[in-house]
């Protein structure tokens, strides 16, 4: 037992004291892999688009007009209607209706008031719906009326084909705002560039990992559904997944490699990373982009006044460091507190049972001489007599005794009845 309570105790101090692989800063893109050629194995998604951000100019696409459900892809254009509306700390109240809305959530509770720079991160990092319905509440006081703000936006942005806005999580079933939304892999693809354009959203979907305190004091650490893409990609710069089960997976990434940054749409596919990763490369290849082809519209923001980017995003120069450290230093303390506690009453515990074992042993030698020498000598200097033997009555001489008749004696006649 001490040994293996040794070995434990190493293995939190351990977990403790080295240092986790996001905590450290990303390398830099010269610092990563070259890029593999594309994947010719990689199954073909539904619709897709490939567009360089600076221009708009479309790369590739395929489907990409075809208004498709999204899914949590909507939550981009829930977060740019809501940076314009609310500041960093802002309420965000919660209702009913929104900590009743379905996994994915963040487990938000009725009455409580969360700020907005949380819920922020939550929609976009962990595609929290709780989160999404609460700041729609909020923004415009009912998840209906959010919908005509996701309109209102839509139009502002120039989505062109013929885009259903209606839920801010992106739902699409039975719980979904009036059956949930369609966008096409272009229109995503016109978010998207809003979406790197706005430098609090830019800077949250950039994020690794995320922690904080809620409003319930429980401790909320929110990894982002887009890590694997973030660790692996080269010049990785973020963006937002999405699923259900009648949009299939999507994605939408982003890369930037020296001056070209690149934004890619996939749409219900089984492998979104591979599809996206897939499309980047091929952009990232082109010696210069092609011309004579389709070009996204300018990007136009709405006009309310947006979220400065000094209250939502990280003073390090590498966002995806900042949200580690001390956090997990404490539980891992907490976690070493609680095992040294358990081996103190362990060890307790045992010494009580051995000064008990040691009574016991005490208290059986002491017993012991007493069985061996057997019962003392009765009153008057006597023995006792033996078992089965009833005692000599007195007067009559020692060792003589009176005998009962037994049933084959005969009994005398005159002393029958």
């Amino acid at each position: 037992m001490r040994t293996g309570a040794i070995l434990a105790a190493l293995a939190v101090l351990s977990f403790v004291w080295l240092p986790s692989a996001g905590a450290k800063a990303p390398p830099t893109p010269t610092a990563r892999p070259a890029a593999s050629p594309p994947s010719t194995a990689v199954p073909t998604p539904k619709a897709w688009i490939l567009v360089d951000n600076a221009t708009g100019t479309v790369i590739d696409e395929g489907n990409d007009r075809v208004p498709l459900p999204p899914a949590s892809l909507t939550k981009l254009l829930t977060a740019l209607v809501a940076t314009q509306a609310l500041q960093p700390t802002d309420g965000i109240p919660v209702s009913a209706r929104a900590a009743g809305e379905p996994a994915r959530s963040i487990g938000m509770k009725v009455g409580e008031v969360w700020p907005f720079r949380d819920a922020l991160y939550a929609l976009l990092m962990s595609s929290a719906n709780d989160a999404a319905a609460a700041i729609g509440e909020r923004v415009s006081g009912s998840l209906e009326s959010f919908s005509t703000a996701l309109s209102a936006e839509a139009r502002q942005l120039g989505l062109a084909d013929s885009p259903v806005l209606q839920d801010p999580a992106g739902l699409d079933d039975g719980f979904s705002v009036n059956g949930g939304n369609l966008l096409s892999a272009r229109d995503l693809a016109i978010i998207a560039r809003a979406a790197e354009a706005q430098p609090t959203i830019a800077s949250v979907v950039a994020t690794d990992i995320y922690t904080f305190t809620g409003p319930d004091g429980q401790h909320h650490r929110l990894l982002n559904h887009n890590y694997a893409f973030l660790q692996r990609y080269t010049g990785a710069i973020g963006m937002k997944t999405g699923y259900t089960r009648k949009a299939g997976n999507g994605l939408v990434a982003a890369a930037r490699r020296g001056d070209r940054t690149l934004i890619a749409v996939v749409l219900d596919t089984p492998n979104p990373a591979g599809s996206a990763e897939a499309l980047l490369d091929r952009g990232f290849a082109l010696a210069q982009l092609p011309t004579g082809g389709d070009v996204l519209p300018p990007v136009r923001l709405g006009a309310a006044p947006t979220v400065a980017s000094s209250a939502l995003a990280s003073p390090s120069p590498h966002p995806r460091a900042r949200h580690h450290g001390w956090p997990w230093v404490r539980i891992g303390l907490g976690a070493l507190a609680v095992l040294l506690a358990w081996l103190f009453i362990a060890a307790r515990r045992r010494e009580i049972r051995r000064r008990r074992q040691r009574r016991q042993r005490a208290a059986a030698r002491l017993a012991a001489p007493a069985l061996r020498q057997g019962p003392g000598p009765g009153p008057a200097g006597r023995l006792p007599a033996p078992a089965g033997r009833a005692p000599a009555s007195p007067g009559r001489p020692p060792g003589s005794s009176r005998r009962l008749p037994g049933p084959t004696d005969r009994i005398p006649a005159s002393s029958r009845r």
